[in-house]
């Protein structure tokens, strides 16, 4: 009979990572697949998707009614007219795992999103993340490369609109030869324009706007002659449109 193989397992075996090394070693359990970009659900749109939900829950609490997008050259921009990110707290918010205003039920009644971990996930897996916040006549930026921050600028007078711009380009180390396709972007920003009525979106000068909501989205996605108008229902936390065709089966769209 063979004998197993010895291994040491000792006090040494145990190791403690910090918050960015454990995402760069376990991405999937933060985002899912990695990918290359071909794929709706790869990992290059869930960073883009968890900084756009941060923008959409400035717009759900009352603030913001733009967000605009620009993916161009693998490298993501995203800035909408929101609150901006407490100037004295940038650096906390998108380095500091399990940090973020979303616990403050005042602040953020309602959210999407990784909550305290979207925009960690998103600067460790990226070669270049850029977080820049404005508020009342006040700006300042921070500079972070897979995790680690590289520069921060201090506080100082500007002219700009409150509110929050990201940029990032994703770390080809993690996403090998990647790509993004506008197709799917445009997707997910009609389903968000869709699931947030009057919030107007802008990709690389396209914009994604419904005065509707899911009645809107129903309409989209009609291919033959309805036996009745649709019907629409909305209230605080649900909305429901439906209606029907002469076709057999059912089609259901859940957002």
């Amino acid at each position: 009979m063979s004998k197993k193989a010895t291994h040491n397992y000792t006090e040494d075996s145990i190791q403690s990572l910090d918050w960015k090394e454990h995402i760069r070693l376990r991405p999937g359990m933060y985002i899912g697949k990695l990918g290359d970009g071909s794929s709706r659900d790869d990992g290059i749109y869930v960073l883009l998707k968890e900084v756009i939900d941060n923008s959409i829950d400035e717009y759900v609490m009352g603030y913001g009614k733009q967000i605009d997008v620009t993916v161009e050259n693998g490298s993501v921009t995203v800035r909408d007219y929101g609150r901006g990110i407490p100037l004295g707290k940038v650096v906390d918010c998108v380095s500091k795992i399990n940090t973020g205003g979303k616990y403050d039920s005042q602040a953020f009644q309602k959210s999407v999103g990784l909550n305290g971990v979207g925009t960690k996930a998103v600067n460790a897996l990226s070669t270049y993340f850029k977080v820049q916040s404005v508020r009342e006549g006040k700006t300042t930026i921070a500079e972070v490369e897979r995790g680690e921050l590289k520069k921060q600028q201090k506080e100082k007078s500007c002219d700009l609109a409150d509110g929050t711009l990201i940029s990032f380009i994703p770390d080809n180390e993690v996403f090998i030869d990647y790509k993004f396709n506008s197709e799917f972007i445009e997707r997910m920003l009609n389903n968000y324009a869709f699931l947030n009525v009057g919030l107007k979106l802008n990709f690389n000068g396209k914009e994604f706007f419904s005065q509707n909501g899911l009645l809107d989205l129903l309409k989209a996605n009609l291919s033959e002659e309805v036996l009745y108008p649709a019907v629409h229902l909305k209230d605080n936390d649900i909305e429901i449109a439906f209606t029907h065709t002469p076709s057999y089966g059912e089609e259901y769209f859940s957002l």
